[in-house]
């Protein structure tokens, strides 16, 4: 089993983020473990998991990656980028 350290996603850049492995816990518990892929939309920005099933981390007011608290209680994103790299 690979052990990669957490990283601090709230200060970061979206595109840092991209394609980093994640895992998320939903409001009804449920575990969604994926990848990050980054979307720029018209000067604004999403990340989605990387089947694009639900936005993951979304800008707040001021543009810094805040979780998509609609649908998810916590998230952790690791170190390591994905292994499609």
């Amino acid at each position: 089993m690979n052990v990669s350290e957490s990283i601090d996603w709230r200060h970061s850049t979206p595109s840092e983020l991209f394609l980093h492995r994640f895992v998320a816990i939903t409001k009804s518990g449920q575990t969604l473990d994926g990848y990050l892929s980054y979307f720029p939309q018209n000067g604004w920005w999403i990340l989605q998991d990387a089947d694009n099933l639900t936005t993951v981390i979304k800008p707040d007011a001021n543009g810094n990656p805040t979780l998509n608290t609609e649908l998810f209680r916590s998230c952790l994103l690791y170190t390591s980028p994905s292994p499609r790299d």
